[in-house]
C-alpha cells in the first residue's frame, strides 16, 4: 500500500485555488463567443444574447458593451471556490432560491443554500421558508431592542 502524503483537505484546497484561479483572468473574447447562443433570461428564454443585440444594428457595439460587462462582473466575483468544491465533493447542488437580508438598495448579508439531490422540492421549499423568517424575525428583534421569543 501506498502510503499518501496528503489529505482530501489537500485536494479540495487545491481544486478551490485553482477553480477561482479560473476566473481570475477570463478570455474576453471567449466570454463574446460563449454568450451569442445563449438564451437571454429576461426574454423568457426565447432570444438569445445575438438575436438581442444583432451586430448590424450598431457594428457590434451594444453587444460589445454587454460582454465588458459580464467580463467584469465575472472579474469582480466573491470567491466563492472553496463552498464550490465542498458542495460537489460532498454531492450537493445549490438552490437557485437565496434569502436576501438588507436595505432596498444593498444587501446587507444573502444567504445561498445547498441540498441532497434527494431532499424532495417541498422539504427544500420549507427550509427556506423557516430559515427566512428566522432571519429576518432576528432583525426585527434587533431593530426593536426587544428578544423576540422563538416560535415551535
Amino acid at each position: 500500500m501506498v502510503d499518501i502524503p496528503y489529505t482530501p483537505a489537500d485536494l479540495r484546497a487545491e481544486a478551490a485555488r485553482q477553480h477561482f484561479e479560473l476566473t481570475q483572468d477570463p478570455d474576453h473574447m471567449g466570454v463574446g463567443e460563449s454568450m451569442g447562443t445563449e438564451a437571454v433570461p429576461s426574454t423568457d428564454r426565447t432570444r438569445t444574447w445575438e438575436q438581442l443585440l444583432p451586430y448590424d444594428a450598431d457594428d457590434g457595439r451594444a453587444y460589445s458593451t454587454a460582454t465588458d460587462a459580464i467580463y467584469d462582473l465575472i472579474g469582480e466575483a466573491a470567491n466563492l471556490s472553496s463552498w464550490a468544491v465542498e458542495l460537489g465533493a460532498d454531492g450537493l447542488e445549490p438552490s437557485e432560491t437565496a434569502i436576501t437580508v438588507g436595505g432596498a438598495e444593498q444587501p446587507v448579508a444573502r444567504i445561498h443554500l445547498a441540498f441532497e439531490s434527494g431532499v424532495s422540492h417541498e422539504m427544500r421549499s420549507g427550509l427556506i421558508a423557516s430559515i427566512n423568517e428566522a432571519v429576518h424575525a432576528h432583525i426585527r428583534s434587533a431593530r426593536s431592542g426587544a428578544p423576540q421569543p422563538p416560535r415551535s
